[in-house]
């Protein structure tokens, strides 16, 4: 039975799913940034900003020496109200219209068109006029800055001069003949653009391509369900992870013959990978140490998990540890330890099943002393039928006589009831599971027919781990290994011993 997940926030996760995913992450934010880049350069029109100052003088706004505080209180919301005027004053539709008109008239319908939109009466729309152009106040003076802002540097400077030479005109005609607009200078012409800002726009494009990568990463990681952790494995399922195999690729030499299998007999395979085995053979034995019967299945959830060379090499780090093994291949539908193992896939366990007399013919040799094959033999019709037959049973009894660990590759568990009907036989069963491979969906379905037949799950080995330990770079300790002496230092010296006693022994006493 499962146990209840805590949904913790693990920030180590997060991170470690971060650090993993980097190079996605500079991708992003390099493409984002080429990106804004680029539409910024090629895309996007510049703009030219002008700006100019009027100063406006009126009588009334003028606060007299000796006044009141009370009155000059009022000369105070007097002046707000007055550059509040001027500026609603200046952009009026009337302001707009004529301007529009002499600017069509200077720079023709032409020239126009790029910046402006002109309509059927050939003017330009006042608010269209109106958007470029910014007039604020500066707070307790009768001073307006005005900028303008248009995709044509001398349409902007001629804006501005505009209302340095007309806005004294509009501001008599709508306040009176107290108000006075001046200027001190003439807008000046720029042609660097004041937009868009290549070097912001580059940043917030890097930006946006980083924060892109982080939802993709986070939902990629929201809908995958594989193995990718240990703990989360264990507790999951309530069941051990009894151990891991390191990933690694497979190398031939030129002329050797290649194989899609790799067991522990290829001299290329790493080290760490050979201790991995190791590692699960001491968790194995403390396993069955309980158990009468020393006989387990190896089997997956989906094929393609790497279970048959995994029980392959269980099996050779088994013997190489001095037990007497049997391997026997199960999967009588896609049989492959004849193929690991080079040896005649014909007369195995189908043969030994119809006929058990001839068991002990069907039982292939290796060239280790302690292990032996028991391949799937010729292809049946009903291979289910045959592995939950009495004669499975039979089978297995008198092999458990003869080996000390029995050793047996099955089916995957949601392809075919094989699996199951075996590991009802035996006294455990292996499940082998692919590192980011293997869903959680998948063996959800195969512990559900487990837990069903009432199988025992002695475990699951996580295959094909991929991970940054350290103790991945460590090799195997390349030292030159002596002979073995005959005799040790004690057996020589206590055969010296003895050979002095028998001499003495035999001088004649004086």
């Amino acid at each position: 039975m499962r146990n209840d997940e805590k949904n913790v926030i693990d920030f180590k996760e997060i991170f470690s799913l971060i650090f993993r995913r980097l190079w996605l992450i500079i991708l992003f934010a390099l493409c984002g940034g080429i990106i804004a880049f680029c539409v910024t350069k090629y895309f996007i029109t510049p703009k030219y900003e002008a700006h100019l100052n009027l100063y406006v003088q009126s009588s009334a706004a003028i606060v007299k020496n000796g006044s009141s505080a009370s009155d000059k209180g009022n000369d105070v919301n007097n002046l707000k109200q007055l550059t509040n005027t001027y500026i609603e004053v200046l952009n009026d539709d009337l302001v707009m219209q004529d301007m529009s008109s002499e600017l069509i008239k200077r720079f023709g319908e032409d020239r126009i068109r790029p910046v402006f939109t002109i309509d059927k009466e050939h003017n330009i729309p006042a608010s269209e006029l109106r958007s470029t152009i910014f007039i604020e106040s500066v707070p307790d003076t009768l001073v307006l800055k005005l900028k303008v802002i248009t995709k044509d540097p001398e349409v902007s400077v001629a804006i501005c001069n505009y209302f340095a030479v007309y806005s004294d005109q509009y501001l008599q005609k709508a306040i009176g003949n107290e108000c006075i607009a001046k200027y001190m200078t003439w807008a000046k012409y720029n042609d660097v653009p004041v937009s868009p800002n290549k070097v912001k726009n580059t940043a917030l494009g890097m930006v946006a391509g980083i924060l892109i990568s982080l939802l993709l990463i986070f939902i990629m990681d929201f809908f995958d369900d594989s193995v990718r952790n240990v703990n989360t494995l264990s507790n999951r399922y309530g069941t051990a992870v009894i151990g891991e195999v390191g990933h690694f690729k497979n190398k031939f030499r030129s002329g050797e013959k290649k194989s899609r299998f790799v067991s522990l007999f290829n001299k290329y395979v790493p080290f760490t990978v050979v201790e991995n085995y190791k590692a699960i053979r001491t968790s194995i034995i403390y396993s069955l140490s309980s158990y009468d019967k020393k006989v387990i299945s190896v089997s997956s959830a989906e094929p393609f998990e790497g279970k048959s060379v995994t029980a392959a090499n269980i099996a050779i780090t088994l013997a190489q540890g001095g037990n007497k093994v049997l391997l026997i291949d199960a999967d009588l539908r896609n049989p492959v330890q004849h193929e690991i193992f080079r040896i005649s896939e014909k007369k195995g366990l189908a043969n030994a099943l119809t006929n058990i007399s001839d068991l002990d013919r069907c039982i292939k040799k290796t060239f280790m002393d302690k292990l032996d094959i028991l391949s799937a033999g010729d292809a049946v019709a009903n291979p289910s039928e045959l592995v939950a037959s009495e004669n499975m049973d039979k089978l297995l009894e008198k092999l458990e006589e003869k080996y000390t660990y029995i050793i047996i590759d099955t089916p995957a568990v949601n392809f075919f009831t094989d699996a199951v009907e075996i590991a009802k036989k035996v006294s455990g069963m292996i499940m082998v599971v692919r590192y980011k491979e293997t869903s959680a969906a998948d063996i959800d379905s195969a512990m559900s027919r487990i837990e069903f037949f009432e199988a025992n799950m002695l475990g699951f080995i996580i295959n094909d781990m991929k991970t940054n330990k350290k103790y991945n770079k460590f090799v195997a300790p390349n030292r030159s290994i002596l002979p073995a002496p005959k005799m040790t230092d004690a057996q020589i010296q206590n055969k010296n011993v003895n050979k002095n006693r028998n001499t003495g022994s035999s001088k004649p006493k004086r």
